[in-house]
């Protein structure tokens, strides 16, 4: 009798008695390859079966949204193996408002249940709605589903080949670890080093630093004395400048005054010239005043002939509608005389073509009756003289 033993990693082997594997080797080998087979088996549907899990919490997290918009669903199924689809979809969109009326459940519809049925029988049909976006809600739930499935998958496939090479890698991966310790503490030992010696270094930079400072000092001082004779040769300088610009004040200044008395004289010259520039343009406004009153009286007379000729405008145009409405009046009467003359003109034509036609038809028919009656003739003439000629032949032989 085969018993179970449940192992601390959750596994379930077959205990059997060591005897039982002693007398039949065989068997216990086939009952090994067996379970194994069926434990394989027993995965696989399973994983199967997440998997499907996954697919219909798929269909159910799209199927609403593209319920909303059967249009784009038709547009997007069109020429595709998954066509049937769109007449699921249109059938209950045409049933929704009367589920929606009788207040019923939409998963007691039959079609409802068809269309749930097809879309989880047909899992890729979700491939072709990249444009869905989901609600942060059903991205949360559908990535929960993903994640359990994974971790269904990789508990459920794990075997003890698996468990012993990941044991291998963590062993060596302990003994890496182990090898970076003591890389470390070299490492830090020799830190230590190259820190007493950078100690040393700093100390000799130290004194190397004092040296330079005062040599700084001593230059610092030779600076200020150089600065200071500089200052003063400078403050000379300045005093040179400033006399000289004293004299070049005073000669700018009889320079501006000579400048000034020639603009005074240059100013009286031209408030001449501007005296009689204005006499001059006060004379030119006289003239064009004239020539503006003159202009004046003679547009007032151009605008006076100008209505006199508008007046004059109106009464032709008076008498030339009068003319028009005798002229539209003569016009009604000669259309209508021209029309009676060419009806008359059309009858004229009319009988006379009937005439014509009347005359060749009797010609016509006083043909064909001379030609059947000669016809007819001809044809009594030939029956009489066979009529004839059958008497004879009669009488010979009687």
């Amino acid at each position: 009798m085969n018993l179970l033993r449940a192992s601390s990693s959750g596994k379930v082997d077959h205990v059997l008695p060591s005897k039982w594997h002693e007398k039949h080797p065989s068997m216990a080998r086939d009952g090994g390859a067996d379970l194994s087979t069926a434990r394989s088996t027993q995965i696989h549907c399973v994983i199967r079966v997440l998997q499907d899990s996954v697919d219909c919490v798929k269909s159910a997290l799209l199927l609403p949204k593209l319920l909303r918009k059967p249009s784009s669903v038709a547009k997007v199924l069109h020429g595709t193996e998954y066509q049937p689809a769109i007449r699921l979809v249109e059938d209950y969109i045409r049933r929704r408002d009367i589920i929606v009326k009788e207040q019923r459940h939409p998963l007691m519809d039959h079609g409802m249940i068809k269309l749930i049925d097809y879309f989880q029988c047909h899992p890729d049909i979700c491939t072709l709605f990249p444009d869905y976006h989901m609600t942060p809600e059903d991205r949360r739930l559908l990535i929960a589903f993903e994640q359990l499935f994974g971790i269904s998958k990789h508990h459920l496939q794990r075997s003890a080949k698996k468990e012993i090479s990941n044991e291998h890698a963590l062993h060596k991966i302990y003994q890496e670890n182990e090898h970076i310790k003591d890389t470390i503490k070299h490492l830090k030992a020799y830190f230590e080093s190259q820190k007493l010696k950078l100690r040393w270094k700093m100390a000799a930079k130290g004194a190397y630093l004092q040296k330079c400072e005062l040599k700084l000092e001593e230059r610092k001082m030779k600076n200020v004395l150089r600065m200071q004779n500089e200052s003063e040769a400078c403050q000379r300088q300045i005093h040179e400048n400033q006399k000289n610009s004293l004299e070049k004040q005073k000669l700018l200044e009889i320079e501006l005054e000579k400048l000034r008395v020639e603009y005074e004289n240059q100013t009286k010259s031209n408030m001449l010239v501007e005296k009689s520039a204005r006499a001059e343009r006060n004379k030119l406004q006289i003239q064009l005043e004239a020539a503006i009153k003159k202009y004046d009286r003679v547009i007032g007379e151009k605008m006076i002939e100008h209505l006199d000729l508008e007046n004059e405008l109106v009464e032709k145009k008076k008498l030339l509608d009068a003319f028009i409405l005798t002229y539209k009046e003569e016009e009604k009467v000669y259309n209508n005389i021209v029309i009676k003359r060419e009806q008359e003109d059309e009858r004229k034509r009319q009988q006379a073509i009937m005439l014509y036609r009347m005359n060749r038809a009797a010609r016509k028919i006083q043909n064909y009756w001379r030609a059947w009656r000669k016809s007819m003739l001809k044809r009594r003439r030939y029956q009489s003289a066979r009529y004839s000629k059958l008497l004879r032949t009669h009488k010979k032989k009687k």
